[in-house]
């Protein structure tokens, strides 16, 4: 099934061009009809196939769609709205949720991603202490050839003083120095128009499921 059409990708065209509030809102009915109405069914669709992999990605999907208003209270850029749809489907709470997938798609390019961009204290102290407790099999799941073929490797930055606990495991592995642990790849922008759109979402989960599971 195809959700978008070309003109999802002409109105981020047309917004990155005219990036103020009067275009926006005398062109909201486009933005209603080939952006927000195909996006909500999408991530329901999204959630539906992902429920049949985990039943506890139970989720309103409304949640998982982040607004295209822009947050311009602490940015030098004051332009209104985002260049992109964002998507971040998770389970548990939102305050430190355990990411199932995310993804965005503008009129540029699309891109999948996973992991922890900005875990919680509390979670990175976890993900530290899972690894200590077991780096083989951490070595083995972001080295498994799934994984690496879609998503490469970890990244993140990591600290330059990693605390006194986790310096001997550091010496095999180093990631456990990381204070981010995500992966994402990027896609051309004719994915966003294909029936592929959906299954790569659902691939790239299950690639990344392992690793969350971990993590998690």
């Amino acid at each position: 099934m195809k959700y978008f059409t070309r003109e999802y990708i002409q109105f981020f065209e047309e917004l990155e061009k005219n990036n103020n509030k009067e275009w926006f809102h005398s062109n909201k009915k486009r933005y209603n009809k080939h952006v927000k109405e195909p996006l909500m069914q999408f991530v329901t669709d999204v959630i539906t196939e992902l429920q049949k992999l985990d039943p506890q990605i139970d989720i309103d999907p409304k949640k998982c769609i982040k607004r295209i208003n822009k947050d311009v209270r602490f940015s030098k850029d004051k332009t209104p709205y985002k260049m992109r749809s964002f998507v971040h489907i998770y389970k548990g709470d939102k305050m430190d949720p355990i990411t199932a997938v995310a993804f965005q798609m503008g009129a540029k390019n699309m891109g999948i991603m996973n992991g922890y961009y900005m875990p919680t204290a509390e979670r990175l102290q976890h993900i530290r202490d899972k690894i200590q407790s077991d780096p083989e099999d951490f070595k083995k799941l972001y080295s498994a050839s799934d994984f690496t073929e879609k998503y490469g490797e970890i990244r993140g930055e990591a600290n330059k003083r990693i605390p006194t606990q986790y310096q001997k495991t550091f010496k095999n592995e180093p990631l456990i120095a990381n204070k981010q642990f995500y992966f994402m790849k990027e896609f051309d922008i004719d994915l966003i128009l294909s029936q592929k759109l959906l299954p790569t979402i659902v691939e790239y989960y299950k690639a990344a499921k392992p690793l969350n599971d971990f993590f998690s």
